[in-house]
């Protein structure tokens, strides 16, 4: 449990998607923090459907998380699997020849793999970036650090994953994880916690160019919970988040949560954080990730020791829909 503590939310340097904002700072208290609003579904958004699983990627025995598709057609999806036996997370990948279609069973994508575990796997838009986190020795850094890799064309193998560069981002003591990275590919949502702790917690970055390093790494107090925080999906042009949160079970479970702001020079500490009860349960929800129209979404369930299964749901609509 993070400890009690009161957080200065440094709204004139907290980008979030847009330019600086000069809002002057707010001091707002953990206790304060991790009152979350009750609700179904952030201001301006409908409630989603009750979820259902997703068959057909993996075995029932094997351990799903973190699904990402390419957005513009939604006929790839990556994942992190382990397979029964297995010691390490790897990432999968599976096509369907439409939308609703099933899933072809889900293959290892080995130019992505490492020797250590690789997860999160966050592809862009148009399915020729993908982010991860992954744990494969580096000199100088221990524990999950985010990666990235290329390609030309969709069906195209990836090019040798590199680290995401960024001088914020390089810490012996830190480990990162949960890349979302928005359609620009100018800000990204991550979550990060000391070596050897649990103490997860969302942080943003940003850069000017597509191709140059990140910087700007703020934390999101505003909205991090007194309990854990991890896992950002962001969505509907950076302006909302969902991510799964221990605040609303009191450290119990994980839980999703959804905020959404009205303009990308507002922080999203200023809206209200929205624990998604459609899609919670007294297992965990975690590994979230949305449509950037905010209509679909997937993310996996899990109990306690056991495996993650793949979800998925949808809503109606978005704000500023007639």
């Amino acid at each position: 449990m993070k400890p009690d503590r009161v957080v200065a939310v440094q709204r004139d340097v907290e980008i979030d998607g847009g330019g600086d904002v000069a809002l002057g700072d707010v001091a707002l208290g953990d206790a304060a923090l991790g009152d979350l609003a009750l609700g179904d579904a952030a201001p301006g958004w409908r409630p989603f459907s009750a979820p259902t699983p997703v068959t057909g990627l993996v075995s029932d025995t094997s351990d799903a998380h973190g699904p990402s598709l390419v957005g513009d057609d939604e006929l790839e999806i990556y994942l992190a699997c382990e397979e029964l036996g297995g010691t390490t997370f790897n990432i999968y990948s599976s096509t369907r020849t439409a939308i609703d279609a099933p899933w072809n069973p889900a293959k290892l994508v080995f130019e992505l793999s490492g020797s250590g575990n690789d997860q999160d796997p966050d592809v862009s838009y148009d399915g020729l970036t993908i982010y991860f986190a992954s744990d494969r020795p580096v000199t100088g850094r221990q524990g999950y650090q985010l990666y990235v890799s290329q390609r030309k064309t969709k069906g195209q193998r990836w090019g040798s994953p590199a680290l995401v560069q960024g001088d914020e981002l390089r810490s012996s003591t830190l480990y990162n994880r949960g890349p979302s990275v928005n359609p620009s590919g100018l800000f990204m949502a991550f979550f990060s916690a000391p070596l050897d702790t649990e103490d997860d917690s969302l942080y943003s970055a940003s850069r000017t160019d597509p191709l140059g390093d990140w910087g700007n790494v703020q934390q999101l107090s505003g909205i991090n919970s007194r309990e854990a925080d991890a896992d950002p999906a962001l969505f509907h042009d950076s302006l909302s988040l969902i991510w799964s949160s221990r605040g609303p079970s009191k450290g119990n479970s994980w839980d999703l949560v959804e905020v959404s702001r009205p303009d990308a020079s507002t922080p999203f500490s200023s809206a209200a954080q929205i624990p998604l009860d459609s899609l919670n349960t007294d297992l965990s929800e975690r590994y979230p990730w949305v449509s950037q129209d905010g209509t679909h979404i997937l993310f996996t369930r899990e109990a306690v020791g056991g495996p993650g299964v793949i979800y998925e749901a949808w809503r109606q609509g978005s704000p500023g829909d007639s």
